[in-house]
């Protein structure tokens, strides 16, 4: 009901502006306080069940930034002051709920994954001399273009690296396109020789050429 809802949302401004005071004097309770137990942070562990996929996804994310699939789901979770000040939202607004916040939060997500990603794929098409607007087979067709004059670089053969390009068509774009920077002699590009093992990216011995990027092998 409203009304009870109203009260719910009174109590939890009164506690957060109780939180608000302790932040702000450096207000401490007596070891004997009646708060003090309510107040203290506290560490709980909580266990749930989620869909096996759905965490598999999560510990994939989790990978990108060296954490748990638990760290992902815990810095999802709005923290306390978030949580704050949506109940002095509610003071205003009694009917907002928290799953129509958080669907703002998750639409946002979802329009810089899109941005980012169309983006990318905008850059790695333009790499290959082709566009969004390029059919299928027009993309192929310059994928295998490109190979074809990377191989046909038979003074300075990139096998290493077209080995790993034929298999890889992003890959293939910004070694193409580096590939093309280092002839025309573009600053921070270049082909030299490298020992295999960092051409190939996996051991080796002896000497193989490769396009560099600022020093590092592309």
């Amino acid at each position: 009901m409203p009304v009870a809802l109203n009260e719910v949302a009174l109590l939890l401004f009164l506690a957060a502006l109780l939180l608000d005071f302790r932040r702000l004097t450096g207000y401490k309770m007596l070891a004997d306080s009646p708060l003090k137990d309510w107040t203290m942070a506290k560490n709980k562990r909580v266990a749930f069940y989620m869909d096996e996929e759905w965490l598999k996804a999560l510990t994939g994310l989790a990978g990108t930034f060296s954490v748990s699939a638990d760290e992902v789901i815990r810095r999802s979770l709005p923290d306390v002051a978030v949580s704050e000040l949506f109940f002095r939202c509610k003071i205003f607004a009694p009917e907002l709920r928290w799953d129509e916040v958080s669907d703002v939060g998750r639409s946002a997500i979802r329009e810089h994954l899109r941005a980012t990603y169309m983006k990318g794929l905008e850059e790695h098409l333009a790499r290959l001399g082709v566009s969004l607007h390029s059919s299928a087979d027009e993309v192929e067709a310059a994928k295998q273009r490109a190979l074809e004059e990377l191989r046909a670089d038979t003074t300075q053969p990139l096998d290493a690296q077209i080995a790993k390009a034929d298999g890889d068509s992003v890959y293939l774009g910004c070694l193409y396109d580096a590939w093309k920077r280092a002839r025309a002699g573009q600053p921070g590009y270049a082909i030299v020789q490298v020992d295999i093992g960092e051409a190939a990216d996996k051991p080796g011995s002896g000497k193989a050429w490769a396009v560099l990027k600022d020093g590092k092998v592309v």
